[in-house]
């Protein structure tokens, strides 16, 4: 699956401007280039896709009958062995590479998206054991599949596929600093300057460069063609342009002309190299477009996280009703202020959202915004500990069911707060792109409470974009653990003010 570059060595002339670079590759016995593909043979990325798939139709079909077989031993000895079992882990391992090949799993181990790779390993098991279900229930054989059993084995397959991209992945970062990986060969049109260390960082995520040419080599009268013998001898995969703002009218010409190899040809836009890094195409009826930036969140990922928040904020606000009654009432008992402490923040898109809280601190007759601080006089007693245990923080389980806040996300900032700081930090607007939380990552880090420096400040927003750039469900389901355990520390309960 990993090719070394042993078998596929391209030695390169410089080019100059009064000779075409052409590769000089070694040949084989039969006269091909080493490692290109002759005759009926398949190419290198064809094969070790096939490696891929059958490695993990094998690792799903076994982990899938043999937990079966452990948990009938060790859970229901009484009971026969399932004979669909067999049947039904063969079909398991045929619905989980159907589902990989779907998302295009090999295509993301080649190009080095390893995240990508290990969340999907999540979510072709579940298509997989999904359609095995409906297929069971639909043909009326599901009497005989012990339910313990097809819980057991979605754990235990979810864990060996992990298991296995894991280590994938373990021996294409160490074939790669090692210099043995290399799954492709890609030929250069351009000029380099265009894109600075191109070449190293190809070479970096297994992508070697054989040869390179220059757009003006390419309106010689043998310039085209001299390329395609040369990218056709050399056994190229990709083909890299780098036109310059002024050539890229020529693009759609030299396209065509290079539309004769089977290769991947990529145009590389002058300025923006770096933008275009996480861009995408996509479709509009006949209307195609680069975008460069998405959602925040899918559509998808939008309906599981509202789902999440309504179930979970309706649950705990039945749960807890009756210590937040108590507490309402010994802030009633306290004083004739409000049990509620009502403040105008930032929410979504910087839509500005009424966020509630138990009141802590004595009622002023002068409205002034001024963060709390430790030992702070204006705290009551009671709103010392509120503070401390983050009581005070519960009614905004309200602003949750109401769709004003999130269970996680980056915690809002008062309108006052904001206008201190936005000159000053201008990604400070992007943390709104996702709906304020409860809790969120900055939180768990411990960076929270008084943001009277730049630096403090700097340093919250810096964990929130990182959140939004990098959420998932998972994500959110560790922030909410890793709030759980600081909340029971009592380290938090003494530092919080």
């Amino acid at each position: 699956m990993l090719h070394s570059r042993g078998h596929a060595r391209v030695e390169t002339l410089e080019s100059t401007s009064d000779r075409t670079a052409r590769p000089i590759p070694r040949l084989s016995a039969g006269g091909q280039p080493a490692g290109s593909p002759g005759g009926g043979k398949l190419s290198r990325s064809a094969t070790s896709a096939g490696k891929f798939i059958a490695l993990e139709f094998g690792t799903v079909s076994t982990t899938a009958y043999l937990t079966s077989l452990f948990y009938h031993r060790l859970v229901v000895p009484e009971l026969p062995i399932a004979a669909e079992y067999t049947s039904a882990a063969v079909l398991l391992a045929a619905l989980y590479c159907g589902a990989a090949l779907g998302l295009r799993d090999f295509t993301h181990l080649q190009n080095f998206r390893h995240r990508r790779l290990l969340w999907n390993a999540i979510r072709a098991t579940s298509i997989a054991f999904a359609f095995l279900v409906s297929g069971m229930f639909l043909l009326k054989i599901s009497d005989e599949y012990s339910r313990g059993a097809f819980v057991v084995q979605f754990i235990t397959v979810c864990l060996a596929t992990l298991s296995l991209r894991g280590v994938l992945i373990s021996r294409q970062q160490r074939a790669l600093e090692r210099g043995e990986l290399s799954l492709r060969r890609a030929f250069i049109v351009g000029d380099l300057r265009q894109s600075r260390g191109l070449s190293q960082r190809l070479r970096d995520n297994g992508v070697i460069t054989v040869a390179q040419f220059t757009l003006d080599q390419l309106e010689r009268p043998d310039g085209v063609r001299a390329l395609i013998d040369a990218c056709r001898t050399a056994g190229a995969d990709d083909i890299f342009v780098l036109p310059s703002a002024d050539e890229m009218s020529r693009m759609p010409t030299i396209i065509d002309h290079l539309s004769q190899l089977p290769v991947a040809v990529h145009v590389m836009v002058p300025g923006l190299d770096g933008l275009l890094s996480a861009s995408e195409v996509v479709e509009f009826g006949d209307v195609a477009a680069v975008q460069v930036q998405g959602r925040p969140l899918s559509a998808v990922d939008e309906a599981l996280k509202r789902g999440f928040d309504v179930i979970v904020s309706a649950v705990l606000l039945i749960a807890l009703s009756p210590l937040m009654l108590a507490v309402a009432a010994l802030i009633k008992a306290g004083d004739r202020g409000p049990v509620l402490f009502r403040q105008v923040r930032h929410g979504f898109n910087n839509q500005a959202i009424t966020v509630l809280k138990f009141r802590t601190m004595r009622v002023s007759p002068v409205e002034d915004f001024r963060q709390a601080t430790r030992d702070d006089p204006r705290i009551t007693w009671l709103g010392g500990w509120l503070r401390r245990s983050s009581i005070d923080e519960l009614p905004q389980l309200i602003n949750v069911l109401r769709g004003e806040m999130s269970i996680v996300g980056p915690r809002p900032h008062a309108l006052a707060h904001n206008r201190m700081f936005e000159e000053r930090i201008p990604p400070l607007s992007r943390r709104h792109n996702m709906k304020p939380g409860i809790t969120g990552w900055a939180q768990v880090n411990l960076l929270r409470g008084e943001t009277d420096t730049l630096e403090k400040m700097q340093k919250r927003i810096d964990y929130d974009l990182f959140y939004i750039d990098h959420w998932s469900f998972l994500f959110d389901l560790k922030i909410i653990l890793l709030t759980v355990i600081m909340l029971l520390s009592v380290n938090n309960y003494r530092q919080s003010y």
